[in-house]
């Protein structure tokens, strides 16, 4: 096995660890090292050893999660897949909304408790806000960060493109 089998296998089991099917994982981590950085069908198969069958499921499965979209270079009649650009921002950005979900979540929790508690809390009822409380201020912190991670990352490419642009100017590009 290539290094570079290796390290596809490796992210394929990367995924299997999440509780997710292995084959998206071998797929995508092929699609992060291959060239070119489109691949079709036929040519993921071939380089995964697999069938084409457990390719069109595993590729159907990062399209819809838009990890992987299909491309179709001018001139050809085939269909590529490949990474979806700025595919890992989006990441950060649904993390944040999923937080922001699991935050709505334990405040909607924390309203009916109280909703609910009459005159004096009890011992239990204190408990069972504690354990919202937690839930509610750690999706609250990621959301957060999640959201600065966001703006972080745009400011960064910015500066990136900045300093891309500007030495291309100097070396006369």
């Amino acid at each position: 096995m290539s290094e570079l089998d290796g390290y596809v296998e490796e992210i394929g089991l990367f995924f299997a660890n999440l509780g997710l099917p292995r084959m998206p994982g071998r797929i995508l981590g092929w699609l992060l090292v291959c060239e070119p950085a489109h691949q079709s069908a036929e040519e993921l198969a071939t380089a995964l050893r697999v069938s084409s069958g457990s390719v069109s499921m595993a590729v159907r499965m990062l399209v819809q999660a838009g990890t992987v979209e299909r491309y179709a270079p001018p001139g050809s009649r085939r269909t590529y897949y490949r990474l979806r650009p700025g595919f890992w921002l989006r990441e950060a950005e649904e993390k944040a909304k999923v937080a922001a979900e699991w935050r709505k979540l334990a405040d909607r929790g924390l309203a009916m408790l109280s909703d609910n508690s009459g005159d004096a809390p009890s011992e239990g009822q204190a408990a069972r806000s504690l354990r919202l409380e937690e839930m509610r201020d750690m999706y609250a912190f990621l959301e957060t960060e999640y959201t600065q991670i966001e703006a972080r990352w745009r400011q960064r490419e910015k500066k990136q493109d900045k300093r891309k642009r500007s030495s291309s100017k100097e070396s006369g590009a």
